[in-house]
């Protein structure tokens, strides 16, 4: 058993040491050059690239890219032709029906956060156009939620479309 750990020393013992002696003994040759001066480039060396800077540019500096100065004047302008009156009538009726919509899923929202808080939500008078349904009340409530996401994106959507088209906001309202 000793003879078997000696033998992965003696193997190291005779690969690495003198790789380090001769480390040791041989430092790497410098090359003593006075202060301020460049040290002579290395034959054997690939020749250094040139790196570019704003002086080396044509045109003069600039504060940023170029892709930079065309959104900011992209970003300022105004649209040159007035709005289309039909598209902003189409647009502010598409939300008003969106809005009405929006109100009746907010208003059947409170309804239903009022009955889980148990407080009374009849008047006692019964609404024959509307029959029951025996999907639970956190059931509505979560489809509820998901078609007021919905609306709202889609009110959204309107309002950029709009705003893409140049109608002014005050004329939706």
């Amino acid at each position: 058993m000793f003879g078997r750990l000696l033998s992965p020393i003696f193997v190291f013992g005779l690969l690495v040491v003198p790789s380090l002696a001769q480390s040791q003994d041989n430092p790497p040759a410098q090359n003593p050059a006075p202060a301020g001066s460049l040290p002579a480039p290395d034959p054997t060396s690939a020749p250094q690239k040139k790196v570019w800077t704003n002086d080396d540019l044509p045109g003069g500096k600039r504060n940023g890219s170029a892709a930079t100065d065309k959104r900011d004047q992209n970003a300022h302008a105004t649209s040159s032709q007035p709005a289309d009156a039909a598209t902003a009538a189409r647009i502010k009726q598409d939300l008003e029906k969106l809005q009405v919509q929006l109100d009746e899923v907010n208003k059947k929202l409170k309804s239903y956060k009022e009955f889980q808080d148990g407080e009374a939500v009849s008047s006692g008078a019964r609404d024959l156009s509307k029959g029951y349904s025996r999907t639970p009340i956190d059931q509505q409530v979560a489809q509820l939620l998901d078609k007021k996401k919905k609306l709202e994106a889609q009110i959204g959507d309107l309002n950029d479309e709009a705003r893409k088209k140049g109608i002014d906001p005050g004329l939706l309202r």
